[in-house]
């Protein structure tokens, strides 16, 4: 049976890839710079230290890396704490896991001052064991140590551990490593949808399409 579910948050159970997506754009133009409006594809799969680095390297920004970080954040932080909102789907299926006695960890590449003041604003915080962030993992979900952290914690080993992802290159990730992926669309990921179909061993449109039953079914 599954044995422990880790979550990406950001475009699966929080509905705030728009915000991410733009943030770098947004911070560049505060900044005077004319960026490229879907510079935030460029950003996607990037943790904040290597977005800091590129910028750094392409653009004249004042300040150090500290001071482009938190630029960033600025323009993120009031969304997490005031206007973050859950897929649909998620409360539900996060409840079903605890009933069954599923534990839940998070991997994600925002920073964790973000991810627990969204949790709070949402108050599904008291549904994971732990949170687990690339910045503080130091690599990227292109390596699989940060799912190797979740699962340790959990107890879990990786055939019996779920993915719920939206992120095509994270979900590769996962199966190289031998877990399981749920596919979550969503729209900023539109165009991998067609590969994040072949990939994921179950694609849903959205939460509210899942039941741990259909987990159930997917054992090895």
């Amino acid at each position: 049976m599954i044995r422990g579910a880790i979550f990406d948050v950001d475009g699966t159970l929080f509905d705030s890839m728009g915000a991410w997506h733009n943030a770098g754009y947004n911070y560049l133009k505060s900044q005077g710079v004319n960026a490229d409006r879907n510079i935030g594809n460029v950003f996607f799969s990037m943790t904040m230290d290597e977005v800091v680095e590129y910028i750094q390297k392409n653009f004249h920004v004042p300040g150090d890396k500290e001071d482009v970080a938190k630029g960033i954040h600025d323009q993120v932080e009031d969304y997490y704490r005031d206007r973050v909102e859950l897929k649909p789907g998620a409360m539900n299926l996060l409840n079903t896991l605890r009933t069954k006695g599923i534990p839940c960890t998070i991997a994600t590449s925002t920073d964790r001052f973000l991810i627990e003041m969204g949790l709070d604003k949402v108050g599904i915080g008291g549904y994971f064991v732990g949170i687990f962030t690339t910045s503080e993992v130091g690599k990227g979900k292109s390596s699989p140590d940060i799912f190797r952290q979740a699962m340790h914690l959990m107890g879990t080993e990786a055939k019996d551990t779920w993915l719920f992802e939206d992120g095509l290159y994270s979900m590769n990730t996962a199966k190289a490593y031998g877990m399981s992926v749920v596919g979550v669309y969503d729209k900023v990921s539109h165009e991998d949808q067609g590969t994040i179909k072949e990939v994921a061993d179950i694609y849903v449109e959205t939460l509210e399409d899942l039941r741990v039953e259909d987990l159930q079914r997917w054992v090895r």
